[in-house]
């Protein structure tokens, strides 16, 4: 497989402080804190950068509402970067760092780097164990819960841009992507990087103004319980909700979307689609964003019965905890006026 996964994600900010307190509060483990900027890592490695806005090297921002600057893709040797410079080389300048890195702007204009994947690799691991009919998998033992998110990895990236089907041929011709599925018209397209990959990678929706945009980067969790559990902590925290919790009938996805003060938004999905050479890409002609989010559709019922959340619960039992010895204190005075 020539290609290994998002390498890293690079913006750049005004407010140095702000930007690292939304990533620490996503979840991310910080590397780097200087001036330079700063540096954090999904639990498989794969980064966010952010520089200082105006600082050297940084590339031009991908619109003026959005602070997004590169995103880099990792290849799985030096040989397959050699061959993606040569041929890009013919008709694109190809900008090549010290460390081998090479920079470029897509046919779409979003600008591209790829280098040798320096992170680790994803492994076969014990998957979250869910109870279903027939199927009882997880026993003697609670479900998960989660406090805040610790995203796996970034899973993919989606851009507007002004022709679909010039991008969607730039990859497949080539980077060597694979389709996915589409929006007819030229709408949309979903593409992958591998034969067998997630559904999608990288996601590309034509553009009402005609120019290049982000949309969003979007970060895989564990499972639904980290997404419900890290998008409540995340909301906690002040960040504003863009959409969700829901599902995408495309992909499957369960996600929840946050707006992020760098540009565009920041997204937890878990359970996509896996597929193979064996999937038929479909041709959609209606949008079909979500299966369901919430609230869309739910009526809340006002009927006076209290249903604690376990926070709320877990709040009771602390404060319960704190009384017990000044009770057991009162029993015993008690009973010895007795």
């Amino acid at each position: 497989m020539a290609f290994v996964g998002i390498d890293a994600v690079v913006f750049g900010a005004t407010d140095m402080a702000q930007a690292r307190r939304m990533f620490l509060d996503w979840g991310l483990k910080k590397l780097e804190d200087n001036r330079a900027g700063l540096v954090f890592a999904t639990e498989l490695g794969g980064q966010v950068i952010v520089r200082p806005d105006g600082a050297p090297g940084l590339r031009p921002r991908i619109s003026d509402t959005c602070q997004f600057r590169e995103v880099i893709y990792g290849v799985s040797s030096k040989a397959h970067l050699a061959g993606i410079n040569r041929d890009l080389s013919r008709d694109r300048e190809v900008i090549k760092d010290k460390d081998g890195t090479l920079h470029i702007v897509d046919d779409g204009g979003v600008n591209v780097g790829f280098r040798v994947w320096r992170h680790q690799k994803e492994k076969t691991q014990a998957a979250t164990a869910w109870n279903g009919p027939g199927s009882r998998r997880r026993i003697n033992q609670v479900a998960p819960h989660y406090t805040q998110a610790r995203p796996f990895k970034i899973g993919h990236i989606v851009f507007y841009v002004p022709d679909v089907r010039v991008a969607e041929r730039f990859y497949r011709e080539r980077l060597g992507f694979f389709l996915s599925d589409r929006y007819a018209g030229g709408a949309a397209t979903y593409l992958r990087w591998a034969r067998r990959s997630e559904h999608h990678n990288l996601f590309m929706s034509r553009s009402k103004t005609g120019t290049t945009d982000l949309n969003h980067i979007a970060f895989e969790v564990h499972n639904l319980h980290e997404v419900i559990g890290g998008g409540r902590e995340f909301a906690r925290r002040g960040w504003p909700v863009f959409v969700g919790p829901g599902r995408h009938p495309i992909s499957s996805a369960y996600f929840w979307y946050f707006k992020s003060p760098l540009g565009g938004n920041i997204e937890y999905f878990c359970d996509a689609d896996h597929v193979t050479d064996a999937w038929k890409p479909s041709n959609y002609r209606r949008n079909r964003f979500s299966e369901w989010h919430l609230t869309d559709g739910i009526k809340q019922l006002d009927d006076g019965i209290v249903r604690p959340s376990l926070a709320a619960v877990r709040a009771i039992e602390k404060e319960q905890k704190s009384r017990a010895p000044k009770n057991q204190a009162a029993k015993r005075s008690s009973a010895a006026r007795v």
